[in-house]
């Protein structure tokens, strides 16, 4: 091995070497980076992410609506309510009554369908007669819950959609820093060659040496660590899109269309099918009251028969039966205050999710336009100065006036700025994001 005259002193050897062990070992991959970032054996690998054409942000919620079991299962949902609605305004199926009637038991004429003038067989038909207004309470009812269904559902299109282009976002933003973490990575395995030659001539350190490996190692591993989350990221991703969770990224940030002016976010808020959803909800519990009042009413039955006697003249008869709700103070008074309160309870859920609704957007809002603010200042002025303080150090240690640590310094604050500036747009991007949720303007981008 070459041996360094710095390393010549007897009491500086061992302890030098013994340093030099250890983080060998901790960096023995350091000079061997992969070619592609992305060249990587894990269920989403570089084959298959680069296979189909590139997936854009709206594609994404667009396929995320496209074929998706929890919107389909809710529509099924809303058509049986549609269903059950006609079905609830109708009149009850008749009753078919048939049997014996005044059969005598402990007489000589016993069990004897023949013998008593009374004894007969009678088969008859009984309906029953719900108020009409309670009949067409209830069908309205039922369209009512079908109603609430139907603007759950395009709630539920409208979190699709967010949730689908949420997980794009998180794909996108690990995907850039993978790639900005192997650049540096390649540099830093370049410098390492470099410096190692250096070393040999005896124009570098050990210790800068070292230090170049540690950095390169350092590097490295979060170069595998984004790795980790790329693969993790496209599985989270194939939630909502399938396998096309493994098509390669398309587009860019500035993709993702504008919000409205925030009178118009206002008001799109007041319009929000959770809104109007609630808004139906409180429907339902004002026809609920009007049941419960028609519960004071009296419904009734009519039954007609015919009584056969094999030796005797034979029966007809009609009779009708009604309800009588004499004592109401334990059922339907309770029942028309129970349906009350559960109005006055719709009435406040309503409210309270439209302040929910106005602060969630409120909030988009202001984080969208103040990172967009922040990502124009990293964009133009604290990049750039980052990549010319490497400059600046390197000349330095170049001509002597520097140390290697600074230059090690600069490339990982020029990496850290950069992640700091990506994580910042994409959080911005995430904002605009949500706050098409309000608007409804998923798909757009493309």
């Amino acid at each position: 091995m070459f041996q360094h005259p710095s390393m010549r002193h007897a009491p500086l050897q061992r302890p030098c070497l013994f340093v030099f062990a250890v983080l060998l070992t901790v960096s023995t991959q350091a000079a061997n980076l992969p070619t592609d970032p992305l060249a990587h054996e894990h269920p989403f690998d570089a084959a298959a992410i680069g296979a189909g054409t590139p997936l854009s942000i709206g594609d994404a919620s667009t396929l995320a609506l496209t074929d998706q079991p929890l919107l389909s299962g809710r529509e099924a949902s809303i058509a049986a309510d549609e269903e059950l609605a006609v079905s609830a305004a109708q009149l009850p199926d008749p009753k078919l009554i048939a049997g014996i009637k005044d059969l005598p038991v402990d007489t000589r004429e016993s069990f004897s369908v023949r013998d008593d003038n009374f004894t007969m067989f009678s088969v008859g038909l009984s309906q029953d007669f719900p108020r009409a207004d309670k009949r067409r309470l209830k069908g309205e009812r039922k369209r009512l819950e079908a109603a609430v269904g139907r603007l759950g559902l395009e709630d539920n299109r409208r979190e699709i959609g967010r949730d689908a282009a949420l997980a794009w976002l998180d794909v996108f933003e690990a995907e850039h820093a993978l790639r900005l973490t192997h650049a540096l990575a390649e540099e830093s395995a370049l410098q390492l060659q470099s410096l190692e030659s250096d070393y040999r001539s005896g124009r570098a350190s050990q210790a800068d040496w070292l230090a170049a490996r540690v950095e390169a190692g350092l590097v490295n591993d979060k170069e595998q660590d984004w790795v980790h989350h790329v693969e993790r990221l496209r599985a989270a991703l194939s939630r909502w899109i399938g396998d096309a969770a493994r098509r390669p990224l398309a587009g860019d940030l500035d993709a993702i269309p504008a919000p409205v002016e925030f009178p118009l976010l206002t008001a799109a808020v007041d319009r929000h099918p959770m809104v109007a959803g609630l808004e139906k909800q409180v429907d339902v519990s004002e026809a609920d009251v009007k049941l419960a009042r028609q519960a004071y009413k009296s419904d009734f039955s009519i039954e007609g028969y015919f009584g056969y006697r094999a030796a005797y003249s034979d029966f007809a008869g009609i009779q009708v039966s009604m309800d009588l709700p004499l004592f109401t103070g334990n059922r339907q008074d309770r029942d028309l205050s129970a349906a009350l309160k559960q109005s006055d309870a719709a009435r406040d859920r309503k409210a309270d999710a439209q302040r929910e609704l106005h602060a969630q957007a409120t909030e988009d809002y202001i984080d969208w336009h103040h990172g967009r603010e922040r990502t124009t200042t990293f964009d133009s002025d604290i990049i750039p100065d980052a990549g010319r303080r490497i400059a600046a150090a390197q000349s330095a240690y170049a001509a002597g006036r520097g140390s290697f640590d600074a230059v090690l310094l600069a490339r990982r604050s020029l990496l850290d700025t950069q992640l700091q500036g990506l994580a910042l747009a994409v959080e911005t991007a995430r904002a605009q994001v949500r706050l098409q949720y309000f608007t409804a303007t998923f798909g757009a981008a493309r």
